[in-house]
């Protein structure tokens, strides 16, 4: 069964749809300003979704559709569906030349994070929650399993590999937010086109991360 159908994929825009038997996303981004709906039952969510499309510079709609309101399988799921549209938007980019790699370093308030992707075709993810804030159990209408979930459905979707470090923070809102503003700092930076970086010229890392000898 085809997890996801791609709607449109151009090299600026985006949308895609993910249907399982527990849940349906409907997905768009793009480099445009555009007013987008973000529902994901999940309110804390809603909110990183959109803090990822500032910090990306990008608009990112997305509306889901669950009966059975599984918190964790909504968050890994609009995590994959995400990374999905976003390597859509890389394989059409990646011709012309793209960094594929960026780093983010965000702090609000008493939380502070930093992030790092690169897209090379393998699935990693590693994240250091070091702060009192980052550990604690919940975070509004989310467990923090749930945010970390979201983080490795992006890196599965992706096929990149992330470094998430929430460094700083007592409170869990600043931190995870601090953490998603970083995500879309480093995914700014990914996006950002770099003629040097014509895939036809990548002697490292083709598709699917397999190395050239």
């Amino acid at each position: 069964m085809k997890l996801w159908d791609f709607r449109e994929l151009t090299d600026s825009h985006v949308r895609l749809v993910k249907t399982t038997k527990e849940i349906a996303i409907d997905l768009e981004l793009g480099f445009s300003k555009k007013k987008v709906e973000v529902d994901t039952s999940l309110h804390f969510l809603n909110h990183m979704m959109e803090t990822i499309a500032w910090g990306a510079c990008m608009s990112i709609g997305v509306k889901v559709d669950t009966r059975l309101r599984l918190v964790h399988t909504i968050a890994e799921d609009v995590g994959i569906t995400l990374g999905a549209a976003l390597k859509g938007l890389y394989d059409k980019k990646k011709e012309a030349g793209i960094n594929g790699t960026g780093t983010g370093l965000f702090g609000l308030d008493d939380g502070l994070a930093r992030a790092m992707i690169n897209i090379e075709g393998r699935k990693n993810t590693f994240i250091e929650l070091r702060s009192k804030g980052a550990k604690m159990e919940k975070v509004e209408d989310m467990l923090t399993e749930d945010c970390v979930a979201f983080v490795e459905g992006l890196s599965q979707g992706l096929g990149a590999t992330i470094h998430l470090d929430i460094l700083k923070g007592h409170d869990p809102h600043h931190c995870w937010e601090s953490a998603f503003r970083a995500l879309g700092e480093a995914i700014k930076q990914t996006f950002e086109e770099n003629t040097w970086r014509r895939a036809a010229d990548n002697p490292y890392y083709p598709d699917e991360g397999v190395a050239i000898s």
